[in-house]
C-alpha cells in the first residue's frame, strides 16, 4: 500500500502521469543506490519534484491520491503505537499486552509505518498541498462507543490484537495487487513499487507466523484453511476471492493487442495436466495459496473504516 497505493493511485486517475515521470527514472536509480535512512530522507523531496515537474503545479486529484494513502498508514502506524505504549489510546491497554519475545518484531513494524506516515506527510507538503486531519481511531470497532465492539479486547488480550494486525497486512498487500496493473506499463515505478510491497508482506507473514507459534491454524501466507478471524459485514472483505483455484492472465498479440483469458487449475475446461478426478481435490487448496489476489480500493476502504470514526 503505501508508497505503492499512492503511485497506483496517481496512475489511475491520471493515466498519463508515468510517460512525464519516466524520463526521470535516473532519480529513482539514483534512490535506488542510497541506504535505508538516506533513501527515506531523500524520497519525500524527490516524489514531491516529480510531481510538480509532471503537472506544473498542484492538482487536486494527486492531494486526494496523496491524502488518501496517508489516512491508511496513519491506521496501521497509530495500531502499533498504541499496542507499544508510545501513543495515547482511547480503550486500555494492557500492561505486557506485547509478551517480551514479540515487542522488537512489533516495534519494527511500528518504526517501518511511522517511515511510510512521515515519507507522505513530506510529499504533500513538498507538492504544495495541505496536510488532512489525522482520523479517530477506534480499534476495538466500536466507532467510539456507538456500537458493539467487535475487537473490545483488542489491547487486553495477544491473540485478539495479533487477529486485527493480520487483517490491516494482509489488506494492505491485497490492495496494493489491485492497483498494480496501472503500473505495469512503467518498468522503473514498478520496480520501487515491489521493494515497498514485498516490506508489507513480510508484515503479514510475521504477524501469522506468530500467531501459528501460539496454536493458532494459520500458515504464514493466506489459506482457505486458515481459521476465521473475519467479522461478517466489518472485516470479512478482507479475504473475499481468496479461495479462486483460476487465475487471469493477460496476453500480447503479434499485432501489439492483448486478451485476458482464465487459466483454471481445475476441471473446468483446463488444457493443464491436471487431473483432480485422480489427485483429489485437497490440490485445489495449494493452488489458491500459490496465487494472492487483489483486492479492490473499495473493500480495502470498508475493511479500514470498520476501525475509524
Amino acid at each position: 500500500m503505501n508508497i505503492l497505493k499512492l503511485l497506483a493511485d496517481l496512475a489511475e486517475v491520471d493515466p498519463e502521469i508515468t510517460e512525464r515521470l519516466s524520463p526521470r527514472r535516473d532519480v529513482l536509480n539514483r534512490l535506488g543506490k542510497l541506504s535505508g535512512k538516506a533513501a527515506v530522507a531523500a524520497l519525500p523531496m524527490a516524489f514531491g519534484t516529480l510531481l510538480q515537474q509532471a503537472y506544473g503545479g498542484p492538482k487536486d486529484t494527486i492531494y486526494d491520491a496523496l491524502r488518501l494513502a496517508l489516512t491508511l498508514e496513519y491506521l496501521e502506524s497509530e495500531f502499533y503505537g498504541r499496542a507499544l505504549g508510545v501513543l495515547p489510546s482511547n480503550s486500555p491497554v494492557a500492561a505486557g499486552l506485547i509478551p517480551a519475545d514479540a515487542r522488537a518484531g512489533i516495534e519494527t513494524i511500528y518504526r517501518h509505518e511511522q517511515q511510510h506516515v512521515d515519507t507522505l506527510k513530506l510529499v504533500i507538503q513538498s507538492s504544495g498541498g495541505d496536510l488532512p486531519a489525522k482520523p479517530n481511531f477506534d480499534f476495538t470497532g466500536s466507532k467510539n462507543g456507538s456500537q458493539s465492539a467487535p475487537f473490545g479486547d483488542v489491547f487486553t488480550n495477544f491473540d485478539t490484537f495479533l487477529k486485527v494486525a493480520q487483517t490491516l497486512e494482509d489488506t494492505g498487500v491485497r490492495a496494493y495487487k489491485g492497483q498494480v496493473a496501472n503500473l505495469a506499463y512503467d518498468n522503473a515505478i514498478v520496480e520501487a513499487a515491489v521493494r515497498i510491497h514485498s516490506m508489507e508482506a513480510r508484515h503479514a507473514s510475521h504477524i501469522r507466523t506468530l500467531r501459528r507459534g501460539r496454536g493458532a491454524n494459520v500458515k504464514s501466507w493466506i489459506s482457505s484453511n486458515d481459521e476465521v478471524i473475519t467479522v461478517p459485514g466489518k472485516t470479512d472483505a478482507a479475504y473475499a476471492g481468496e479461495e479462486s483455484t483460476k487465475q487471469l492472465v493477460t496476453l500480447a498479440s503479434s499485432d501489439g493487442s492483448t486478451r485476458n483469458i482464465l487459466v483454471p487449475f481445475d476441471n473446468s475446461g483446463s488444457s493443464l495436466p491436471i487431473d483432480i478426478d485422480k489427485i483429489g481435490t485437497a490440490i485445489l487448496v495449494k493452488v489458491a495459496e500459490a496465487f494472492d489476489e487483489p483486492l479492490t480500493a473499495a473493500s480495502a476502504t470498508a475493511v479500514a473504516s470498520a476501525f475509524i470514526f
